[in-house]
């Protein structure tokens, strides 16, 4: 096991959504009544997180607020954040601006009306704002949200890899990704945490914290499943579903080798025990990105 040896504190987050919500499947009614298992695996999820002592973000659909508001309630009873991954599983650059508008209010109001307190973080389905970023960070920042975390950094872009304020006021704590041969390749959520090995995932965390950075790592209810639903076709079930029984064990693994607070305490907009220290964990992370060469948080 990696020693963390860091002072710097991670994120760990978990988009709630149905198996058949992501883009192999899109949302696919022909599922939406049978073989859903979210609700087991949410309470498998706190009970992990439970047993390791450590609180995490939710970033929950409002799909999801609406079909199952007691695994909702039991999030935010559990003394996680509760955050906003969208009205839909629908991408959002195919809504217009105004469906945009009125998705992430609806989202918002149908997870403040579950737990009483108004969301402070919001992630787009599937990280998909691809452009336009001013429009959408701003729409997010009137929509009252205080944190972004869908701007993926990936590949030759030149998205910061640093939690940032945007010009609209918004924090942005983007996905991470580590840099070889100058391109920035994911690893800590998704399809590369199920594929990659845990050491390697560890290895690149480190590394991003000797640097003064914070990790997001994320991953999917879904992957908590204890059997991957039938139907779905043998191309597709491979892609979903390989290796996902890796999922808890890395997660796990990475919660006892490094820090991990929810992803609204990490930038200091709440406090948790993670944090408690003089300078805020906003000042200290944005400190922290201002003193690194841009060279550095583009790599």
């Amino acid at each position: 096991m990696i020693k963390d040896t860091s002072s710097v504190v991670n994120a760990l987050s978990i988009d709630v959504e149905e198996w058949f919500d992501t883009v192999l499947f899109a949302g696919d009614p022909a599922f939406a009544d049978k073989q859903s298992g979210l609700p087991a695996d949410v309470s498998r999820i706190l009970v992990m997180l439970d047993t390791i002592a450590v609180k995490a973000t939710f970033f929950i659909l409002g799909s999801v607020a609406r079909k199952y508001p007691d695994t909702v309630k039991a999030i935010a009873s559990a003394g996680h954040e509760v955050a906003s991954h969208g009205g839909t599983h629908r991408s959002v650059f195919r809504m217009s601006q105004a469906e945009f508008k009125k998705d992430l209010a609806d989202s918002r109001a149908a997870l403040e009306k579950l737990t009483g307190k108004a969301p402070l973080g919001y992630r787009a389905p599937t990280f998909s704002i691809l452009k336009n970023e001013s429009f959408y960070l701003a729409a997010i920042k009137e929509a009252g949200y205080a944190y972004d975390s869908s701007l993926y950094p990936v590949f030759l872009s030149h998205r910061r890899r640093a939690p940032y304020t945007d010009a609209s006021g918004l924090m942005e704590f983007p996905p991470s990704v580590f840099s070889f041969a100058g391109v920035k390749l994911p690893f800590l959520g998704g399809t590369f945490l199920r594929l990659m090995p845990k050491n390697f995932i560890a290895s690149r965390l480190a590394g991003l914290n000797a640097l003064g950075l914070p990790g997001i790592l994320y991953c999917h209810s879904w992957e908590f499943g204890e059997i991957a639903p039938t139907g779905t076709g043998l191309t597709k079930q491979l892609i979903q579903y390989s290796n996902v029984a890796s999922v808890a064990k890395k997660v796990e693994y990475l919660a006892r080798s490094f820090k991990f607070a929810p992803a609204g305490e990490v930038l200091g907009l709440s406090r948790g025990p993670e944090l408690n220290m003089n300078l805020s964990a906003k000042d200290m992370v944005l400190q922290t990105a201002c003193r690194l060469p841009v060279s550095v948080l583009q790599q």
